[in-house]
């Protein structure tokens, strides 16, 4: 055997570290990352709310970190129903009312899941809902290769013991230095994954009343770790209006900051995996016979639908 050959393997991974770092990704990467976590999706979630035209639409597109779809209740008559956003600005700049409503997927974090998951919700209220979609940065690519899961959960456990451990009631830093989220604790270099991100600029516009948010999985974590960063900055009015914004998770309980009263969180009973990275010692409901996904269709769903049924209009 010869050097170059006794090398080769380990000049192909290099290579493939060369281009994650340079983000020379072949497309049929991505196409392989897309369909394993559309499939996962369609598992997990209720996508038989979703036309066969939306469907394929999702499916063929990227399930770019950042992006927004803007999901209206089911009208199979409507070729607009499902819009897809590539980013934040576009989606600031599309014109019509602001939405009141979002909504972080996890599991595959693909166009589908959040889609599917934001359309229970626009059905519920009978109006347009937002569904960050986490999708896969390529910075981040092995943590979202685990879905963030078990990042985020050590996240939300290091907020919630960072926040007793200083006594920081919420909203309130020390008076002498005054704290901002930078102070808060970070994770592999980079504060808050994509969809924290986008969430927390949602939150911080003066001019949006975000009326409901809903995590499923991941998102929980997301949302939580949202509410954490405006809990630990400095930017009071984002604070206070966050506090009236109703929270729903499912399929994992969280931690939220001192005054985060407005929450409902539900996980199955039998949900092993959700409660892997779940504080269950804080106020929660048990679904019975439920595990951790959503589709109706398969046994031992938590109906999200019964879910949102409960909740207040």
């Amino acid at each position: 055997m010869t050097d170059a050959t006794a090398t080769a393997p380990a000049g192909d991974v290099l290579k493939l570290f060369d281009d994650l770092r340079y983000r020379r990704i072949p497309t049929n990467f991505f196409d392989v990352i897309n369909n394993r976590n559309a499939l996962l999706d369609r598992l997990f979630y209720n996508t038989s709310n979703l036309s066969e035209d939306e469907l394929a639409m999702l499916l063929s597109q990227r399930n770019d970190e950042g992006s927004i779809l803007v999901v209206s209740p089911s009208d199979r008559t409507r070729k607009d129903a499902v819009r897809k956003f590539e980013d934040f600005a576009s989606f600031r700049a599309a014109p019509g009312e602001l939405l009141q409503r979002f909504v972080i997927a996890g599991v595959g974090s693909s166009d589908i899941g959040a889609a599917a998951f934001a359309r229970s919700v626009a059905n519920r209220y009978d109006t347009p809902v937002g569904a960050i979609v986490a999708g896969y940065g390529i910075a981040d690519l092995m943590t979202e290769a685990l879905g963030g899961w078990f990042v985020l959960g050590a996240a939300n456990r290091m907020l919630d013991t960072y926040q007793r451990f200083f006594n920081i009631p919420g909203s309130t830093a020390p008076a002498d230095k005054p704290l901002t989220t930078t102070a808060a604790p970070r994770l592999g270099g980079n504060a808050y994954q994509s969809d924290t991100q986008t969430l927390l600029r949602l939150l911080r516009e003066p001019e949006r009343n975000v009326v409901s948010v809903a995590g499923h999985s991941k998102g929980c974590l997301s949302i939580a770790y949202a509410m954490n960063a405006l809990a630990l900055g400095d930017d009071e009015a984002a604070l206070e209006r966050a506090r009236q914004t109703r929270v729903v998770t499912v399929g994992a309980v969280t931690a939220f900051p001192t005054g985060f009263n407005n929450c409902a969180q539900y996980i199955g009973d039998i949900d092993w995996f959700g409660g892997m990275n779940s504080r269950l010692k804080v106020p929660h409901t048990k679904v019975d016979k439920a595990w951790h996904h959503l589709n109706t269709e398969l046994p031992y769903d938590l109906d999200f639908d019964a879910v949102l049924a409960g909740e207040p209009d």
